[in-house]
């Protein structure tokens, strides 16, 4: 799903309104149909609403939805901000179908609202691009100090779609968002968590012709499309034409990494995994993973000489950054020609040392977290920043990246981001990350192509995730249960 920027959202209702064609009015009117159906699956029991209404085309969707409530039989307080003599021709449409409504020109005219009762915001759209002030930054931050549940129509009314927020920002803090048919890229950053909330999306009928017409460098993966990615099986497949994969890892007292990135992969459904280790973790290596092949490094207690293999290779969970792997590293990548991936203490390694950047294989694979990241691209002011840097280094250095967190960004080398829209917030775990490599790394070596080979790791690592927090009805799980969970997450992907 592509992530559209403000302007395009507002192309995309001109485009619908006179291609479709259907009146503004008639395409508001659908679009609050669809909030309301979301609404009435989240609120299935009748409560006191107060909604919220500017006076621009978000208010017009604030008074069809306040309408369609009252008609089907629900309490609902309506409150319009703003001067109503220059609202929107929709808006003034929508307000002269209601019976009555209160306006609110200055503090005295704020409600009191009952604890346990639902507030609406459709102040502002997704067309803002000033920081709110005046009487609707007061509204505003009284109807977030209520002890209501609070829900935004398309966006919280503040918060800009596409740009970051001005420092000391007032801007609607709502428990859900229902956005109307494309999520907006501030839902993805982390600076914005409080300013949406869970959020939900909702089909009003844009026109899906002239969404595929427009370009973008962000997308929402979704899993049909993910789906479609999975490697599959033929009846004369063997152990030898399913993926070989060497997996560069572990050091003296962080050989558990080494072992869940081997596991991980062969749930991924590699066919063979060679561990390239120093001779300190042979016993836990051939005790821990029975089915994986050991080759021993020279190095007693860390990595000396990375072999050269025509295997796909990950490399770097728990290798250290001592000045011998350095060196074996350096060494490694000037023979490599194929991607590789790279975790971990390898970016750590990259990052230290910039001059190894360069010989990294086009098309390779990292796997950062935020820490990892910034020290190989440096500081960013703000969360849209960040995003500039991570397609700016992958496309510099031909490189595929993940910026691992919620939502984790999977960029490609030609710029595009792909938000993931599994996983949550158990994934903050020890080892994590060093089953996330494995499982890239199965893929690579199924023959996956480098992009769709991180895409589809991504995914199934959130979506493991889930699982195991929905099976084990537990907030919290441990690294290897991501891993037990693999085989159940695939099968739910590879489900229509």
């Amino acid at each position: 799903m592509k992530v559209l920027n403000a302007a395009q959202i507002r192309e995309a209702d001109q485009y619908t309104i006179a291609h479709e064609p259907i009146a503004s009015i008639d395409l508001m009117e659908r679009a609050s149909q669809a909030f309301l159906v979301k609404f009435l699956g989240l609120h299935p029991t009748k409560q006191p609403v107060f909604i919220f209404c500017g006076t621009g085309n978000n208010g017009g969707d604030g008074l069809a939805i306040s309408r369609l409530l009252l008609e089907r039989g629900w309490s609902i307080q309506i409150f319009v901000i703003g001067d109503v003599d220059k609202g929107s021709s929709d808006f003034v449409d929508n307000l002269k179908r209601l019976n009555s409504h209160h306006e609110i020109t200055d503090i005295g005219d704020f409600p009191s609202i009952p604890e346990g009762s639902i507030i609406i915001d459709a102040i502002f759209g997704s067309g803002l691009t000033r920081p709110v002030q005046g009487l609707q930054a007061e509204l505003i931050t009284f109807l977030n100090d209520q002890n209501s549940q609070r829900i935004a129509v398309d966006i919280a009314s503040g918060l800009y779609s596409d740009q970051p927020l001005s420092k000391g920002s007032v801007v609607f803090e709502p428990d859900f968002t229902i956005s109307f048919h494309v999520p907006k890229l501030a839902f993805f950053q982390p600076q914005s968590k409080k300013y949406v909330g869970q959020w939900r999306n909702v089909d009003i009928g844009l026109s899906e012709d002239f969404i595929a017409s427009v370009d973008s460098s962000f997308y929402l993966s979704e899993k049909r499309e993910i789906q479609r990615l999975l490697p599959s099986r033929s009846t004369f497949d063997h152990k030898g034409s399913v993926g070989r994969l060497m997996i560069v890892a572990g050091s003296e007292g962080k050989m558990g990494a080494a072992v869940l990135c081997a596991r991980a992969a062969f749930k991924a459904g590699v066919g063979l995994v060679n561990v390239h280790s120093p001779r300190c973790g042979i016993e836990i290596l051939q005790i821990s993973i029975p089915e994986a092949m050991v080759s021993l490094d020279s190095g007693e207690s860390q990595i000396e000489l990375i072999p050269t293999t025509e295997d796909a290779i990950a490399i770097g969970p728990g290798i250290g950054t001592d000045s011998s792997t350095l060196n074996a590293l350096s060494y490694f990548l000037k023979a490599q020609e194929d991607p590789i991936v790279v975790d971990a203490d390898g970016i750590n390694l990259i990052s230290a040392n910039p001059n190894l950047v360069d010989l990294l294989p086009k098309e390779s694979i990292l796997t950062p977290h935020p820490g990892e990241f910034k020290r190989l691209v440096g500081e960013w002011g703000d969360d849209f920043e960040k995003l500039e840097k991570l397609r700016s280094y992958c496309m510099k250095y031909e490189l595929n990246i993940v910026l691992k967190g919620a939502y984790s960004a999977v960029c490609s080398s030609s710029g595009g981001i792909h938000f993931n829209s599994t996983g949550n917030p158990s994934l903050a775990t020890a080892g994590s990350g060093d089953v996330l490599t494995g499982i890239t790394g199965a893929f690579l070596a199924q023959g996956i192509k480098p992009f769709d080979a991180l895409r589809l790791a991504v995914f199934l690592h959130g979506l493991a995730g889930d699982e195991a927090v929905r099976s084990l009805e537990s907030p919290w799980i441990q690294a290897s249960d991501i891993i037990d969970f693999m085989p159940k997450a695939i099968a739910s992907l590879a489900r229509d």
